[in-house]
């Protein structure tokens, strides 16, 4: 099994966003993050589906298939997993992220310590591995915080 501790970071991280989650309005959803065009209702439907994005990647990866998405089919991935977090209120935006971040504990709950250090591709980072990759995911996630605080009227 693969270490536990290697999901400190991203565990921090989602700490972090849960605790911005819990303290918003349901009106704060609708605030727009100007540099991104999305609400920030959008930006945590975001989150949330590409950290499913990532499951599927990794486990992908754990039995030796890379997979290529490019920066196109990544976009409209990201519209489309916006858009469907339209309607979503505070409740449903809390549990997709808690749902989420429990599909990535049980993905690498089934790696084995030899596939950490298979290889992964991701759109517009550059090749490695799954280990290496968690440091991506975690400044990922850190960037959206930031849009949804400057959406907030944050600095």
């Amino acid at each position: 099994m693969a270490p536990r501790d290697l999901l400190t970071p991203l565990d921090g991280q989602r700490e972090e966003t849960l605790e911005l989650v819990g303290g918003l309005t349901e009106a704060d959803l609708e605030k727009v993050d100007e540099d991104s065009g999305w609400t920030v209702r959008h930006i945590i439907g975001h989150l949330a589906a590409a950290e499913l994005g990532e499951c599927f990647f990794i486990r992908s990866a754990a039995q030796d298939e890379v997979i290529h998405m490019s920066v196109e089919d990544r976009d409209l991935f990201n519209e489309d997993a916006a858009s469907r977090a339209e309607k979503w209120d505070l409740a449903r935006c809390r549990k997709e992220l808690q749902e989420a971040r429990e599909s990535l504990v049980e993905v690498f709950g089934e790696l084995q310590e030899e596939d950490l250090d298979r290889p992964i591709k991701w759109p517009e980072w550059p090749a490695r591995t799954i280990r290496a990759s968690i440091p991506y995911m975690v400044e990922h996630e850190d960037s959206h915080l930031d849009q949804i605080r400057k959406a907030l009227g944050e600095r």
